[in-house]
This record gives structure tokens, C-alpha cells and sequence, in this order.
């Protein structure tokens, strides 16, 4: 369905010419009475704005095509509702950390009494039958997605063409899952079920840095795949064992607060797909995960690079088994806000050389050049806001970055040796006033300002997405 934008208040408007809009930005980071009320435009202009294009969707927007309690009198309905979520939750693995209490949990196969056939979800009516149960679930393709992938691996192995390895990569996000392929995505290390369970002792173990409480869940193989499918075609009663599901699983308190992500992806860049808060949105929380993976899983398409106009396949956000759900810190500095909500708290990318113990390269997760560049890139009140909140907000983030930034390399590489990861990451922590969180790793020649490591420091990435594979196939 096409959507209308309506038209923009005039101050943003007004400063969407980018001469003008960096003119006022430098006014603004020093007139809070004007700051503010370009704040209070921006908030009616966000609230009216309208789009088609599903990277500049958010999970609850999305959420509103399956708007409504399911209403059915079927007593069959309710029954297989029942035996579906009871057989994903049995299926899954998870791993849980709480004030430095850790649980870990495996998955095991559903009993008969879980398992709904495919007469039982033939008798329903369409228009109310799940498009999964813990054993079916709905795909693209009749051949299986896993002999396409080894085949553009052999291939790149074989000749070091990189077309393939990026055919190979982009596959991952895109095919429909078998078991196998579900093991290949599952051999990402930069998914959190791989880094967090190695890091949490040697952290408790000190009294500096923190971690949030989180719980990963490995995703049942059925409903992983409904990550592949165009989110909007999915029935009320699959959002309904999807939400149940998910209450279970992650033991959810409408009461609280909470952040989300996959095992590799955030989508903070919307701050409305990352902090749940309040009932509504946390009996939700189910459908934001699937919508976020979906989304994440449809960057590996073809896409325009606003840089160079050159189409581009932006793989690996969605190339994850995981779901992730985790306290929400609050902002205890009263910080200004980007991306409708997300608070621009100092933070630090630091590269640590763990087969040595050494910290080798720290960053700025804000680097004020490229983030400036990124949203002069684009002209529309999103990224007005979100240049001028940044460029008020950059002098404090990058002096407290350079008050704190020798002593994070010190504490960092006094727990280096305790943590049991090969080769080199990056590692991101957040501050909020004297805490500090480790809140995200991944392999550092794969992360951004993996330039500030000195050359001769850098070490040379070795991808291994499938020796169980191979073992397979013999």
C-alpha cells in the first residue's frame, strides 16, 4: 500500500539546504532554548512521517499489519497454538546471564504429544493457520539451499574468485534453511552465543567493567526460516506462538524495560526496534525480533550505495541462529538523542590482539567525521535532526573519550589474558556516567575502524563456515 508523506513543518524544511543546516547546527550546540525547540519541530515531524521502504520501517510500525487479538472460536486453533509454542521451547538451546549467575540450557527433541500434523493444520481455515509448527514450517525452494552454498564454497576455495565467496555469504542470509545451512550460520563467531559466554567470568572476576544481563536463545530451525519469508504474509495465529513463544522463552516481565537484537545485529539504528518498554510493546516483543532478522536477512539483496550510486549486497547482519534479549541501561547523563531515541553515549571500539593479551588500536564508536558525512548524505528531517542533536552533543562525548581512553586500554588488557578468544576483535563498551559496559565483539578486520590498528599489527582473517560440513559430504 502506498503511503503519503505529508508535508514538512517549516524549520526543518527551512534547514534541510546542508550549507544551511551545518550554519545552524554550530548555533545550536550553544542555544539550548533554540535547541530545544528544534527538538519539539522534529518530534511532530517524526510522528508524521511516512514511508514504503522497508529499511526506514521500524519493528513496531511493522507490527501494525497483524494489529488486533486474534478472534476465533476454534478449539482446535487454541490446541495447536498450545502444542506448537511448547515444542519450540523445548527445542531450545539458551544461555542466560544475571548478576553474574550464568544458566545454560540445551535443546531437545519435542515428545509426540508436542507435535501437530499436517491434517491437524490442514482441518484449520486458512486465513488463521501458523505457518510453522516445531517440525514444518514454509520455504521458497524445493532444492535444499545447503548443496548451493557448498557448491559456491568449493568453488571459491577452488579458484579464489571472490564472486563466490560473496554468492557464498549472501546465500547465508537469503536461502531458505535445511539443517545444514542451519550449522553454517550457526558457525558465525561474531554471533553473541560465541564471544559473551567467554568473556563473562573474566569480567565478574574484576570490578571495573560491567555486563548487561542477557539471554541468548539459539532459534529453532522452523522458525528461523520464517526470517527468509516476506514478513507481512505471516497469519495472526503465527504472531500469536511467536509472542508466546517468546514471553516464555525470555521469561518477559511487562514491567520492565528491555533491548533487543540477533546475534549479531542491534538494528539500534532505529532505537524504536531495540528498546521495548511497556506491556503492549513487551507481548510484542516476539514479532520486533522476527521483523528486525527479516529486515537484517534483506540487506543481503541487491541495494544502491548512496556513496557511489553502484548496487551493493550488505551481508552478514542477518547470518545468525540467535535471538537476543537483554536489560535496557537507562541514560544516566541526560544525553542528547539520534536515531529517534538512541542516547549518544560516550563509547570506545577498542582492538584487542588476544593471542598476545594487547590492546593494538582504539577508536571513537562516534567518530564525528563519519558520522557527520553519513547523515549529509541524505537530506531528510531524520538526518537534519540527527546531524545538528550529534554535532551539539560531539565536543562532550569526544572529551570524555579522551579523559577515559588510556585508562579503558589498561583495564581492557588486565583481563585480556583470561579471555579465551583467538586471534584479534574489536570491543565495544559504553559508558554511562562512572559505569562501564561491555556491550558488543566481533572479529576486528570485520568491524569498522579496523584502520586504526598499525599495519604491521594486523593479522590476516582465516573464514571457516563449515569443517562439519566437509565431514558430511565424505
Amino acid at each position: 500500500m502506498e503511503k503519503q508523506k505529508k508535508e514538512k513543518p517549516g524549520l526543518l524544511q527551512a534547514i534541510q539546504n546542508k550549507a544551511i543546516r551545518k550554519h545552524v547546527a554550530s548555533i545550536l550546540k550553544t542555544d539550548t532554548s533554540a535547541l530545544k525547540e528544534f527538538e519539539d519541530a522534529y518530534k511532530k515531524t517524526s510522528l508524521e512521517f511516512q514511508t514504503d521502504n522497508l529499511f526506514q520501517i521500524n519493528a513496531k510500525q511493522a507490527a501494525e499489519v497483524h494489529e488486533g487479538a486474534l478472534i476465533c472460536d476454534n478449539e482446535l486453533l487454541d490446541t495447536v497454538i498450545n502444542k506448537i509454542v511448547n515444542s519450540l521451547i523445548m527445542q531450545t538451546s539458551y544461555w542466560k546471564c544475571e548478576n553474574g549467575k550464568v544458566i545454560s540450557v540445551e535443546g531437545q527433541d519435542a515428545p509426540e504429544q508436542y507435535k501437530v500434523t499436517r491434517e491437524e493444520l490442514s482441518s484449520l481455515p486458512e486465513n488463521i493457520r501458523p505457518d510453522l509448527t516445531g517440525e514444518l514450517t514454509r520455504v521458497d525452494f524445493k532444492i535444499p539451499s545447503s548443496e548451493i552454498l557448498i557448491t559456491q564454497w568449493d568453488a571459491w576455495k577452488k579458484t579464489g574468485n571472490i564472486m563466490y565467496y560473496h554468492m557464498f555469504r549472501q546465500g547465508l542470509d537469503l536461502l531458505d534453511i535445511d539443517p545444514v545451512t542451519y550449522q553454517m550460520i550457526d558457525m558465525n563467531p561474531n554471533s553473541c552465543g560465541y564471544w559473551l559466554p567467554k568473556i563473562v567470568q573474566p569480567v565478574y572476576k574484576q570490578s571495573f567493567f560491567k555486563i548487561p544481563d542477557t539471554t541468548i536463545i539459539k532459534v529453532p530451525l522452523t522458525l528461523l526460516q520464517l526470517t527468509k519469508i516476506e514478513y507481512s504474509t505471516f497469519s495472526k495465529t503465527t504472531m500469536e506462538i511467536l509472542n508466546a513463544y517468546c514471553r516464555k522463552i525470555f521469561q518477559l516481565n511487562e514491567q520492565n524495560d528491555y533491548f533487543i537484537r540477533t546475534g549479531v545485529c542491534s538494528s539500534k539504528y532505529d532505537f524504536r526496534n531495540a528498546h521495548v518498554h511497556g506491556a503492549k510493546e513487551v507481548r510484542e516483543l516476539g514479532e520486533y525480533l522476527m521483523f528486525i532478522h527479516f529486515q537484517a536477512n534483506m540487506r543481503a539483496g541487491y541495494n544502491i550505495d548512496m556513496k557511489t550510486g553502484n548496487t551493493i549486497s550488505n551481508y552478514g547482519s542477518g547470518t545468525t541462529t540467535e535471538w537476543v534479549v537483554r536489560e535496557f541501561i537507562p541514560d544516566g547523563e541526560d544525553n542528547l538523542k539520534i536515531y529517534h531515541g538512541l542516547p549518544l553515549r560516550t563509547e570506545y571500539r577498542v582492538f584487542v590482539d588476544f593471542d598476545t593479551d594487547q590492546v593494538i588500536g582504539i577508536h571513537p564508536y562516534w567518530d564525528g567525521e563519519l558520522m557527520k558525512s553519513h547523515f549529509d548524505m541524505y537530506d531528510d528531517p531524520d538526518s537534519t535532526h540527527d546531524y545538528i542533536t550529534f554535532t551539539a552533543n560531539e565536543v562532550r562525548m569526544i572529551s570524555r573519550y579522551n579523559k577515559h581512553r588510556n585508562m579503558i586500554v589498561n583495564k581492557i588488557e588486565q583481563i585480556a589474558g583470561a579471555i579465551d578468544l583467538p586471534g584479534q576483535w574489536s570491543v565495544d563498551i559504553m559508558q554511562n556516567g562512572d559505569d562501564f559496559y561491555i556491550i558488543d565483539l566481533a572479529r576486528a578486520q570485520e568491524s569498522v575502524y579496523y584502520d586504526c590498528i598499525p599495519e604491521e599489527k594486523r593479522k590476516t582473517l582465516v573464514q571457516n563456515w563449515m569443517p562439519e560440513i566437509e565431514l558430511q559430504k565424505k
